[in-house]
């Protein structure tokens, strides 16, 4: 545009005042309706990990495509060329030579150099900087302008409808960054993108909404450009001090000492989350064990190196994600001889060290902070167990995913099946008023440790994807909204302390099909019916007190009447029956996976025949 500009200058001065007309006429299009009067200052989601879509592009700047589709993703971009046969035949005659003379035969290194050549798109360098050429897709516009496309994609990934039907599209806003980027650098991003958003809109504050990774991104910017332009923070499940599962995977602490977790439990936790039925999961227990234990955790080593050393050593971005107690002993272990990579990591570190201070100044100055939060689950439980293997699982109260003196900056939780009695701890740090009680009826959550503990909300078991959850979404609306100021502002309507339930497949699914149906072909009765059961859904939807009986009943009266009246997919409405046969399959194999581990323990016949002799050298 410039190299125009200086072509055309002649040209430009003489056309100077019909320019300036149109640049203003352009300008009072762009910005908003309520010229930034309207009460609701604009909302700007800083997603989770999942939620920025990415693109590999070559050294010209075109795109690389696999067929018709460009190579890219919102978390992994996997380099699907690295499963070839060739890399395929490697394996699996490493694994077979394995198994005929009993001792690793090279596992970890064909693991390694699979995982890191599957990997490799994202990996970066030394200095901290992607090695290949990704570019994130940026909306550097409102929801109201995305295509219908983009705009349902958006509600899937952040489900804010019922908010952004308060507040305009209009006012809403989806900023993204690179999963293997630096925070601090995407904080200079978030900068020019709320100068953008304030000239849009004509506000000169926004209100920012943090979903988990998104926590990382509120940090650095906190730290380098203060909260002058803030009006509020909602903070949803945010990453504000990491996870433990991150610095497990750096620190490369597993269960896998556990012989009984990892021959019996592991898998077959993943196939019940998966299948809903353990069978293939305690199959493959038994057949592990014609594997040598060396040959196990040869597999494992090389592929969790391949991921360490490709995606999260010389990533900023996975720093982040470590809990700032852990991080110097890792930054120490890892990055003593990357001084620009760690002067990068050390800056985020100070950011995250401050962030207490930073976030206590800001509600000092006016600036409106509350933070939601899961609790009471190890970390990998009920969702993505694969993460239960991480050595920290059962040692810390989370959501599942992220530590919940993380997403409250401080908040106290007692793990496993203790309570708040077996936890060492200061009560009421920031609470103003001792003689409130921030303890959840369970007594396994104190919130007067955490920093705010007046503005800290508490779902009990509660799974890190609170978009399953329409209750935790109507608490975030509200608090934007202004409509509950504090845990005490309404404390029936809006509890402190919440409890889980998964309305998503009501509002996803059955309730647009209801929707759908043509009632001009239905009965009197059947169309009274389905009214009844859509309206019946719609409150489920509207409540701020998790009940998950009431979901049941919602979800099934309206899966009946869809069935009744013929609705495409509701044929077959009974939960299917397992066999007889299933449930014997069940305990036969659960048989096999509890017996194969006591007759050989954690390894193969052979590992059981040697393990005495290998105890003497």
């Amino acid at each position: 545009m410039k190299t125009v500009i200086k072509k055309a200058v002649a040209v430009m001065l003489c056309v100077a005042m019909l320019v300036s007309v149109s640049v203003v006429g352009a300008l009072a299009a762009t910005e908003t309706e309520c010229g930034g009067n309207c009460g609701h200052s604009p909302v700007i989601v800083l997603p989770g990990i999942n939620h920025s879509p990415t693109y590999l592009y070559d050294a010209d700047d075109k795109p690389v495509m696999n067929g018709d589709s460009q190579v890219g993703g919102t978390l992994l971009i996997l380099n699907e060329a690295a499963l070839s046969a060739q890399a395929i035949v490697k394996v699996a005659a490493s694994a077979i030579a394995t198994i005929a003379f009993q001792t690793n035969v090279g596992l970890d290194k064909v693991a390694y150099d699979l995982v890191c050549d599957l990997f490799k798109y994202q990996r970066c360098d030394e200095n901290g900087d992607h090695v290949e050429n990704l570019k994130t897709q940026r909306w550097n516009h409102s929801l109201e302008k995305m295509t219908q496309d983009e705009l349902e994609w958006t509600y899937r990934m952040v489900p804010m409808k019922a908010l952004v039907d308060e507040i305009g599209e209009d006012h809403t806003y989806f900023f993204t960054f690179n999963l293997v980027g630096d925070p601090m650098n995407s904080a200079d991003d978030l900068d020019e993108y709320i100068d953008m958003v304030k000239e849009q809109t004509g506000h000169d504050k926004v209100t920012l909404l943090p979903v988990s990774l998104g926590g990382t991104i509120l940090t650095a910017y906190l730290d380098k450009y203060g909260h002058g332009e803030i009006d509020q923070i909602v903070n949803a499940v945010a990453c504000l001090d990491g996870t433990d599962i991150v610095a497990d995977m750096y620190a490369r602490e597993w269960r896998l000492d556990d012989d009984e977790y990892l021959y019996h439990e592991f898998i077959s936790q993943i196939f019940v989350e998966s299948e809903g039925n353990p069978t293939l999961g305690y199959l493959i227990n038994s057949l592990l064990h014609i594997i040598p234990r060396s040959g196990i955790d040869a597999l494992l080593s090389g592929a969790i190196s391949g991921i360490i050393d490709t995606l999260m050593v010389n990533c900023p971005q996975f720093w982040a994600m470590l809990p700032s107690g852990r991080y110097e002993a890792l930054a120490d272990r890892y990055l003593s001889d990357k001084p620009a990579l760690r002067a990068r990591t050390d800056r985020f570190q100070e950011a995250r060290l401050d962030l207490k201070k930073n976030i206590l100044a800001a509600v000092e100055d006016g600036v409106r902070v509350n933070s939601i939060a899961g609790a009471n689950l190890d970390l990998g439980e009920e969702m993505y167990t694969y993460f239960n293997i991480v050595a920290s699982a059962e040692k810390v109260n989370s959501d599942g995913i992220i530590n919940l003196s993380s997403t409250t900056l401080g908040a106290t939780g007692a793990a496993g099946n203790n309570t708040l009695a077996d936890v060492d701890y200061e009560k009421n740090t920031y609470c103003d008023n001792p003689a409130h009680n921030h303890v959840s009826p369970d007594n396994m959550v104190d919130t007067s440790t955490a920093i705010l503990p007046e503005n800290t909300w508490i779902f009990l078991e509660q799974h890190h994807e609170v978009g399953y959850n329409d209750v935790v979404l109507n608490l975030a609306k509200a608090i934007i909204l202004g409509e509950v100021t504090d845990v005490n502002d309404n404390p029936e309507k809006y509890p402190q302390f919440n409890g889980p339930c998964k309305t998503r497949d009501i509002r996803r699914w059955t309730l647009p099909d209801a929707e759908r149906v043509d009632q001009s072909t239905l009965s009197q009765e059947d169309k009274a019916e389905l009214n009844a059961a859509m309206e019946q859904a719609r409150e489920v939807l509207k409540m701020t007190v998790a009940d998950q009986g009431k979901v049941t009943a919602a979800e099934n009266r309206l899966r009946a009447i869809l069935h009744k009246v013929g609705a495409e997919g509701y044929e077959n409405i009974e939960p299917e029956k397992e066999s007889p046969l299933d449930e014997v399959f069940e305990k036969v194999t659960y048989a096999m996976s509890k017996g194969s581990l006591f007759l050989f323990g954690a390894g193969s016949p052979v590992d059981r025949i040697l393990s005495p002799v290998r105890s003497l050298f």
